[in-house]
Protein backbone atom coordinates (compact mmCIF):
# COMPACT_ATOMS: atom_id res chain seq x y z
CA UNK A 1 0.00 0.00 0.00
CA UNK A 2 1.10 3.67 -0.87
CA UNK A 3 1.24 4.79 2.86
CA UNK A 4 2.59 8.16 1.22
CA UNK A 5 -0.85 9.93 1.79
CA UNK A 6 -1.20 8.64 5.41
CA UNK A 7 1.45 10.76 7.26
CA UNK A 8 0.51 8.64 10.64
CA UNK A 9 1.04 5.48 8.52
CA UNK A 10 5.42 5.53 7.61
CA UNK A 11 5.57 1.46 7.20
CA UNK A 12 3.00 -0.94 6.04
CA UNK A 13 3.86 -5.17 5.29
CA UNK A 14 0.95 -8.30 5.36
CA UNK A 15 0.85 -8.13 8.68
CA UNK A 16 2.67 -5.48 10.46
CA UNK A 17 2.56 -1.74 10.19
CA UNK A 18 4.21 0.91 11.59
CA UNK A 19 2.75 4.57 12.59
CA UNK A 20 5.17 7.39 13.83
CA UNK A 21 4.13 10.68 14.93
CA UNK A 22 5.92 13.38 17.11
CA UNK A 23 2.95 13.64 19.34
CA UNK A 24 3.15 9.87 20.31
CA UNK A 25 6.17 10.57 22.48
CA UNK A 26 3.25 12.45 25.13
CA UNK A 27 2.71 9.30 27.09
CA UNK A 28 -1.06 10.35 27.86
CA UNK A 29 -2.05 10.64 24.11
CA UNK A 30 0.37 7.64 23.48
CA UNK A 31 -1.35 5.25 26.02
CA UNK A 32 -4.95 6.84 24.37
CA UNK A 33 -4.05 5.76 21.16
CA UNK A 34 -3.03 2.03 22.10
CA UNK A 35 -6.09 1.89 23.91
CA UNK A 36 -8.13 2.43 20.61
CA UNK A 37 -5.52 0.50 18.85
CA UNK A 38 -6.86 -2.37 21.19
CA UNK A 39 -10.06 -2.65 20.50
CA UNK A 40 -8.98 -4.00 16.61
CA UNK A 41 -10.78 -7.21 15.89
CA UNK A 42 -7.77 -8.47 13.73
CA UNK A 43 -4.44 -7.05 16.13
CA UNK A 44 -2.24 -9.28 17.23
CA UNK A 45 0.15 -6.93 19.18
CA UNK A 46 1.13 -3.27 19.63
CA UNK A 47 4.46 -1.90 20.79
CA UNK A 48 5.07 1.37 21.54
CA UNK A 49 8.53 2.83 21.31
CA UNK A 50 8.01 6.86 23.58
CA UNK A 51 11.40 8.04 21.89
CA UNK A 52 10.87 7.69 18.68
CA UNK A 53 7.15 8.52 18.94
CA UNK A 54 6.13 5.08 16.99
CA UNK A 55 3.94 2.14 17.53
CA UNK A 56 4.38 -0.81 15.40
CA UNK A 57 0.82 -2.86 15.22
CA UNK A 58 0.82 -6.35 14.38
CA UNK A 59 -2.52 -8.09 13.30
CA UNK A 60 -3.93 -11.42 11.43
CA UNK A 61 -3.03 -10.96 7.92
CA UNK A 62 -5.33 -13.93 7.33
CA UNK A 63 -8.37 -12.45 8.61
CA UNK A 64 -7.80 -8.84 6.92
CA UNK A 65 -6.40 -7.16 4.02
CA UNK A 66 -3.41 -4.83 4.29
CA UNK A 67 -5.31 -2.14 2.64
CA UNK A 68 -8.42 -2.44 4.79
CA UNK A 69 -6.52 -2.72 8.00
CA UNK A 70 -4.56 0.71 6.91
CA UNK A 71 -7.57 2.26 6.71
CA UNK A 72 -9.17 0.92 10.38
CA UNK A 73 -5.73 1.79 12.16
CA UNK A 74 -6.09 5.58 10.45
CA UNK A 75 -10.06 5.54 11.37
CA UNK A 76 -9.05 4.30 15.00
CA UNK A 77 -5.98 7.40 15.60
CA UNK A 78 -7.64 9.93 13.90
CA UNK A 79 -9.21 11.38 16.67
CA UNK A 80 -5.39 12.26 17.79
CA UNK A 81 -3.03 12.00 14.57
CA UNK A 82 -5.32 13.36 12.18
CA UNK A 83 -2.64 15.55 10.03
CA UNK A 84 -3.86 18.93 10.40
CA UNK A 85 -5.80 20.52 7.27
CA UNK A 86 -2.90 23.50 6.36
CA UNK A 87 -0.04 20.74 6.61
CA UNK A 88 2.86 22.06 4.86
CA UNK A 89 4.16 20.31 1.31
CA UNK A 90 6.67 17.76 2.27
CA UNK A 91 9.77 18.99 1.79
CA UNK A 92 12.36 18.19 -1.35
CA UNK A 93 15.00 15.76 -0.62
CA UNK A 94 18.06 16.58 -0.26
CA UNK A 95 20.25 15.31 -2.81
CA UNK A 96 22.81 12.49 -1.97
CA UNK A 97 25.64 13.20 0.08
CA UNK A 98 29.20 13.03 -1.42
CA UNK A 99 31.60 10.43 0.06
CA UNK A 100 34.33 12.18 2.33
CA UNK A 101 37.70 11.83 0.86
CA UNK A 102 38.83 9.38 2.96
CA UNK A 103 36.37 7.13 1.76
CA UNK A 104 37.18 8.06 -1.95
CA UNK A 105 40.80 7.27 -1.14
CA UNK A 106 40.08 3.87 0.28
CA UNK A 107 37.87 3.19 -2.34
CA UNK A 108 40.20 4.26 -5.01
CA UNK A 109 43.36 2.16 -2.55
CA UNK A 110 41.00 -0.67 -3.09
CA UNK A 111 40.73 -0.78 -6.53
CA UNK A 112 44.23 -0.10 -7.66
CA UNK A 113 45.03 -3.27 -4.99
CA UNK A 114 42.74 -5.23 -6.73
CA UNK A 115 43.92 -4.06 -10.19
CA UNK A 116 47.54 -4.95 -9.42
CA UNK A 117 47.08 -8.20 -7.91
CA UNK A 118 45.16 -9.25 -10.67
CA UNK A 119 47.94 -8.08 -12.86
CA UNK A 120 50.60 -9.68 -10.70
CA UNK A 121 49.15 -12.92 -11.37
CA UNK A 122 48.31 -12.92 -15.03
CA UNK A 123 51.49 -11.83 -15.84
CA UNK A 124 52.99 -14.39 -13.52
CA UNK A 125 51.07 -16.75 -15.49
CA UNK A 126 51.86 -15.13 -18.65
CA UNK A 127 55.77 -16.18 -17.55
CA UNK A 128 56.89 -12.25 -17.44
CA UNK A 129 58.64 -12.31 -14.41
CA UNK A 130 59.88 -8.26 -14.17
CA UNK A 131 56.29 -6.80 -14.83
CA UNK A 132 55.01 -9.53 -12.04
CA UNK A 133 57.41 -8.50 -9.48
CA UNK A 134 56.47 -4.50 -10.90
CA UNK A 135 52.87 -5.39 -10.07
CA UNK A 136 53.30 -7.24 -7.43
CA UNK A 137 55.39 -4.29 -5.57
CA UNK A 138 52.65 -1.76 -6.62
CA UNK A 139 50.59 -4.09 -4.78
CA UNK A 140 52.64 -3.98 -1.67
CA UNK A 141 52.81 -0.42 -1.55
CA UNK A 142 48.88 -0.22 -1.78
CA UNK A 143 48.66 -2.57 1.09
CA UNK A 144 50.25 -0.66 3.19
CA UNK A 145 48.38 2.61 2.51
CA UNK A 146 45.10 -0.13 3.45
CA UNK A 147 46.89 -1.21 6.50
CA UNK A 148 47.80 2.16 7.25
CA UNK A 149 44.01 3.77 7.08
CA UNK A 150 42.10 1.00 8.94
CA UNK A 151 45.08 0.14 11.86
CA UNK A 152 42.97 1.91 14.59
CA UNK A 153 40.35 -1.42 13.25
CA UNK A 154 42.95 -3.80 12.89
CA UNK A 155 44.68 -2.95 16.40
CA UNK A 156 41.59 -3.17 18.95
Amino acid sequence: MDTAHHAPIVSSLPGRLRLRDARLRRDALREAVLARLDTLPALRTLRANAAAGSIVVEYDGTRVGEALMCREVLDAVAPWLAAPATAAPAAVPAPPRRASRRRQLARANNLGMLASLGGSLALAAAGAKSAHVATGTVFLGLLGVHLAMHRRSLLR
